[in-house]
């Protein structure tokens, strides 16, 4: 299986590299087939790469070891086909802020790589842009899913940015495969349903209260792992992101890198919020985790405006 057009179109449309740019590619323990595809493309594309592999880390949101953390900065770009995400880090905040062009692909598999991955990131934009727009003059979206979440957000769209995959001005970020309108959740309030997420079984039951999950039910077991990172990880139960899918290529597949940009779900994440809100604001929250959970089929409403109807676009 040639992972070859996957490498182009990141090479080439979404972070449009030139003969004059230098590259830093990271890994942590994923397939070295990446690896090669991506070395195969800039070798054309680029005027020079390097490559820099370390320890996986035990959660997705930790921090890279220190050196890589500098070396981040040094390079005109960043491309991280990781498994465990670099994308709510201080290292890729701190890299942006250098001017670094940074694309995450945590938990990349060959599947995603052979098919999401490869959209029209010019519609993906469209859409996107589309959903963030709509956001401007919203000040409440509600969430109800055939599972049971009934979630009511106020949001703020200062803390929102479009996940188009057109990465090509100095600083930008995006996570690849892309293709979401997100941002930093404030006041969030009511009951979230698992429907996909890694951390918890599908039926876990959390109650959210002033943006804090302050139970967790599971339908026939007396823990997980997002109960666990609750009661042991500071910071761990604010709720740290709403995130709208606007890719129309994707499915769900059960990978979070993939689902949460399928056109008609959107996800909550828990965790980190540092990456959307600034260091200013009081509800700023650092933490060592960022973990994002599918709702599927929801009907979501930006203030009283039907947006979603059961996962179907009414805004398109």
């Amino acid at each position: 299986m040639s992972l070859r057009k996957g490498a182009k179109t990141i090479v080439n449309q979404c972070m449009n590299i030139a003969q004059n740019e230098s590259v830093l590619i990271l890994n942590d323990s994923n397939d070295e087939e990446f690896l090669k595809a991506l070395t195969q493309e800039l070798e054309q594309a680029a005027g020079s790469h390097k490559y820099l592999r370390y320890q996986e880390p035990a959660n997705h949101g930790e921090e890279p070891p220190e050196h890589i953390a500098e070396e981040m900065k040094k390079h005109d770009v960043v491309i991280a086909p990781t498994k465990k995400s670099l994308s709510h880090t201080k290292a890729r905040v701190n890299a942006c802020e250098y001017g670094v062009r940074v694309a995450t692909l945590p938990g990349i598999t060959k599947e995603i790589w052979n098919t999401s991955l490869q959209a029209d990131y010019n519609k993906v934009k469209e859409i996107s842009e589309k959903v963030y727009d709509i956001l401007e003059d919203t000040e409440k979206v509600s969430i109800k899913t055939p599972s049971g979440t009934d979630l009511t957000l106020k949001i703020n769209i200062d803390f929102f940015h479009t996940d188009t995959g057109i990465i090509h001005e100095p600083g930008q970020f995006g996570n690849l495969p892309a293709g979401e309108a997100d941002g930093g959740a404030i006041e969030a309030n009511g009951t979230l349903v698992v429907d996909h997420f890694p951390f918890a079984p599908s039926g876990t039951k959390i109650e959210i209260k002033d943006n804090k999950a302050v139970s967790v039910e599971h339908p026939d077991q007396e823990e997980s792992d997002l109960s666990e990172a609750f009661e042991k990880i500071e910071g761990s139960r604010v709720v740290a992101e709403f995130g709208f899918g606007t890719n129309p290529e994707a499915t769900l597949i059960g990978n979070v890198l993939q689902d949460e940009k399928v056109l008609g779900t959107v996800h909550i994440a828990f965790g980190d919020n540092t990456s959307y809100i600034p260091k200013e604001d009081e509800r700023h929250n650092p933490c060592e985790i960022h973990w994002d959970t599918i709702c599927e089929n929801p009907t979501v409403k930006f203030d009283e405006k039907t947006i979603l109807d059961s996962g179907e676009p009414s805004f398109l």
